[in-house]
């Protein structure tokens, strides 16, 4: 990558992500929970998909009062994005709330909805007897599980890891993903149980493999299930033969989505990999190898993080930045990049986080911001110029994203500017 497209690619994140947060800050009041919330949201999404260290987990247990014994609830949803209301689709603020309000009985921690799984971590200051982990945990999934369906009229279902020290949680995540897939007709399963029963009589490796590598080639979900699984079956064998095995799996996943093209596709150092390997030993090796896969897949991102890098995307911002004083619709963007009005409202959805509309009022609002910053220019004469034809609906949009008017908005820093 040229030194320009290195100052591009800045650009492109600049811009966006400075949308991205006023959209998100846009007309909303924020207390103190609202930013736990995300602060709550961001910690089980590292502990799970980035890694942490220690220490780290030690502040995460100080700031959201984790216990020093825990096992984590994993919730795949189906039809994400249905729900009672129609056109009101799922999210995972939204989710994170229904679950927090009615999880008083346990002391939880939420983590995002990632596609359609969301983990709750469930903690205590004593390791609890396996009975009572059982009996605690299938209660506490019944109870989300019937608030989500009857909230989302969808079904859920549920895999329980192992109770584990808190650092040790990783354990107890890989636990749950092997709950998904373990043929029961339950559709709340704890680790513990599945372990005994009869549906736990190991893997067909070279078939979960298979359908591992068809996960990938197709970006399923179910990918970094079926590697889950994998490392579950693995846990038996010596360091020098999980190495063995995890490092073939990784080279596999690398090459197939190398040679199907996929974009997000990422160079790996083997080298640097067999090093750090070695250097691993028991659960540390099973943890490093699923983030290893985690990022070789580049499959969960964070669902704050914009891929700017994403070509319809470049071209949207570009669109945008020299047309936003134009009557444009979500049709005639997608006619800019030759793709079809669903296909691009999904995609813009997807690799940003928010709708076209969004994008472009709060594109427009910012201008609007630096043009009110003009004496010379009237409320009228600035909507005309960012693109509206109604002062008065202008005055709207403004007012929804900035939580106050275009005039108030002049007033203001007309005060603040005087007193300065």
């Amino acid at each position: 990558m040229d030194q320009y497209s290195n100052i591009n690619s800045m650009e492109q994140k600049d811009f966006w992500d400075s949308l991205h947060i006023d959209i998100l800050t846009s007309n909303q009041k924020l207390v103190k929970e609202d930013y736990l919330m995300y602060v709550e949201r961001s910690v089980m999404f590292s502990m799970f998909f980035r890694g942490c260290t220690p220490l780290e987990i030690k502040s995460f247990q100080k700031l959201f009062g984790i216990e020093e014994y825990a096992y984590v609830i994993l919730f795949e949803i189906s039809e994400i994005n249905k729900t009672n209301l129609p056109g009101s689709p799922v999210d995972d603020i939204s989710l994170y709330r229904l679950i927090k309000n009615s999880a008083h009985l346990a002391n939880s921690t939420i983590g995002p909805l990632v596609t359609n799984r969301m983990s709750i971590l469930i903690s205590h200051d004593y390791l609890l007897k396996e009975q009572d982990q059982i009996d605690e945990s299938i209660s506490l999934s019944r109870e989300f599980a019937k608030i989500i369906e009857t909230e989302y009229e969808t079904s859920v279902k549920v895999g329980i890891g192992s109770m584990q020290n808190i650092h040790s949680i990783y354990t107890s995540f890989l636990d749950a993903l092997a709950c998904m897939y373990n043929g029961s007709k339950d559709n709340i399963t704890n680790y513990l149980n599945y372990q005994k029963s009869s549906i736990h009589t190991g893997i067909d490796y070279l078939e979960t493999e298979k359908h591992l590598v068809e996960a990938i080639r197709l970006r399923k979900p179910e990918a970094y299930s079926y590697f889950g699984i994998i490392l579950d079956g693995l846990r038996s064998l010596n360091d020098d033969a999980k190495r063995n095995k995890i490092f073939e799996l990784l080279v596999l996943s690398s090459h197939t989505m190398q040679i199907d093209g996929h974009a997000d596709f990422k160079y790996i150092d083997y080298t640097s990999y067999v090093n750090q390997f070695m250097a691993l030993t028991g659960n540390e090796l099973i943890e490093f190898a699923f983030q290893c896969f985690i990022y070789i897949t580049s499959y969960v991102k964070s669902p704050t993080t914009i891929d700017y890098t994403n070509h319809i995307v470049k071209a949207t911002r570009e669109y945008l930045e020299s047309h936003y004083t134009d009557d444009i619709s979500l049709e005639d963007m997608a006619s800019q990049v030759n793709i079809s009005p669903q296909y691009f409202s999904k995609l813009i959805k997807k690799t940003t986080g928010f709708n076209f509309i969004d994008w472009l009022s709060m594109l427009r609002v910012k201008r609007a911001k630096e043009l009110l910053a003009n004496p010379n220019l009237t409320v009228k004469e600035v909507c005309f110029m960012v693109g509206y034809k109604d002062p008065n609906y202008f005055s709207r949009i403004f007012k929804k994203r900035l939580g106050i008017t275009p005039s108030e908005y002049v007033k203001t820093s007309s005060y603040l500017s005087n007193k300065s």
